[in-house]
């Protein structure tokens, strides 16, 4: 791909990316473009492959900065804010090379969600898949032996303490022979607060026997569904799933909503799709079991269609700006920019949050009652970085955490809106990796961040 020309930029920051060609580590720039409106651009050069960018917030409005390890810079350029955020702490020391991280730094950081897959096969065959996971039913289920999951998952909890979400995924996690026996352990473990598990829905929708234990499972508590989710249009179903799955979806969340059972709607985001955010905003508010939905735009990992992970035009890739312009832009004003705000955990451009609220049988905008920017302090204190600060969660430090902790405990009156994007060699920001809070429990039993397991780097592929 050709260097694109960057009018009148602005450095941000200096930092470590990929080359998406070979994906070698390189040093990488960060520059705002001055337009209408301002864009965030990252680019990177690669001895054998030269430059490359992409744009990775389409408005600047939705970047904030954001520095890791200052070794991943390659010089010293003063800590700033693209647009919302003012710092002027000096970077801190965490990262890949930080002292006391004796090389597994996800060990040492909070870990807000822990993800294992417990099975390698799926029953669908999508054309898009960040695991890449390989078809398979019965007896050829490529499945996780029970015992080795529960060591893996008791091996996390004995380093570092409870397990506030345990992520069952895959692949297919419902067709693991034994998945009941896993749920049941899980939600009898004292020591594991929530356990959602990530599914495309067809045993929930199409199976009886599966959907009559899946019950008993919610009856016990602590329980909810990942649902994959492609919208209610038909744009964009064939391009992600090669079939169009609306209605198995839809019994899907019919039936969880028969057994009570809380569902989230995940939705990959692509460019077909996006149009019909809003709508699909609406379909989940159409069932009170739903408790909300995540916009993941589609990265380049895994799976992919030929040219999807290779965009020619470096604006196409969609970012979390893309998806909070036409979400906003759908609703016909019920929902407003300052609806959301980034998590205190993590890095602030790894995940952005908002909420709609139940009023008296109307749906009103979260920013109509909550003042997102009067609690958003920690964005002047996201460049000073240490072990103590990320060991612990940040939502459990600060204000707007808590607010959210009891926004997620109301459920008859508040609907989630959160903006995922995960990377890949295009957008890749050592920094993230530096305080990624989102982590996979790899075979091997040690913690890696989400977006470094599933990369496919050839530098990755072991765990830190």
């Amino acid at each position: 791909m050709p260097a694109v020309t960057l009018a009148i930029p602005r450095m941000l920051k200096h930092t470590l990316s990929r080359c998406p060609t070979c994906h070698a580590e390189c040093p990488a720039e960060v520059r705002r473009v001055e337009g209408e409106p301002p864009r965030v651009f990252l680019s990177r050069t690669c001895p054998q492959h030269g430059e490359t960018s992409v744009c990775i917030a389409s408005d600047a409005r939705f970047y904030w900065l954001a520095q890791g390890n200052p070794a991943n810079a390659a010089c010293g350029c003063a800590p700033g804010s693209a647009c919302r955020a003012s710092d002027s702490a000096p970077a801190g020391t965490l990262g890949r090379n930080a002292p006391g991280h004796g090389g597994a730094p996800f060990e040492t950081l909070s870990t807000c969600l822990a993800l294992i897959e417990v099975v390698n096969s799926c029953n669908l065959a999508c054309p898009t898949c960040y695991a890449d996971s390989p078809l398979g039913a019965g007896g050829a289920v490529d499945a996780v032996p029970l015992g080795d999951l529960q060591r893996r998952i008791q091996g996390v909890i004995d380093r570092k303490g409870p397990i506030e979400i345990l992520q069952l995924s895959g692949g297919e996690p419902t067709l693991h022979p034994q998945f009941f026996e896993l749920l049941e352990w899980a939600q009898a473990n004292p020591k594991i607060l929530y356990v959602l598990v990530n599914t495309n829905g067809v045993r929930v929708a199409h199976d009886d026997s599966f959907a009559g234990q899946l019950a008993v499972a919610t009856r016990r508590g602590g329980l909810q569904l990942y649902l994959q989710f492609d919208g209610p249009q038909f744009e964009g179903q064939r391009f992600l799933r090669d079939a169009d799955l609306r209605e198995t979806r839809r019994q899907a969340v019919e039936r969880c909503r028969a057994m009570n059972l809380p569902v989230t709607l995940a939705m990959t985001v692509t460019p077909e799709n996006l149009p019909f955010l809003w709508s699909a905003v609406e379909f989940g508010l159409g069932f009170p079991n739903v408790r909300g939905i995540c916009f993941q735009p589609l990265f380049g990992s895994g799976r992919l269609p030929a040219g999807a992970a290779d965009p020619s035009d470096p604006w196409r890739p969609l970012n979390v700006a893309d998806i909070l312009l036409a979400v906003v832009g759908q609703s016909q004003g019920r929902l407003k920019f300052d609806d959301f705000t980034p998590l205190p955990c993590g890095d602030p451009n790894c995940a952005a949050i908002g909420y709609l609220l139940k009023v008296n049988g109307t749906i009103a905008s979260v920013s109509q009652f909550v003042d997102f920017k009067q609690l958003q302090g920690f964005l002047h204190n996201k460049v000073t970085y240490n072990l103590d600060d990320l060991s612990r969660c940040g939502c459990d430090n600060e204000p707007l955490g808590d607010l959210l902790k009891k926004f997620e405990l109301d459920e008859s009156h508040t609907f989630r809106l959160l903006v995922k994007p995960f990377m890949d060699a295009w957008s890749w920001d050592q920094d993230r990796i530096d305080r990624c809070c989102t982590h996979v429990i790899r075979p091997d039993g040690k913690l890696d961040s989400f977006c470094r397991y599933y990369a496919g780097f050839p530098d990755t592929k072991q765990a830190p």
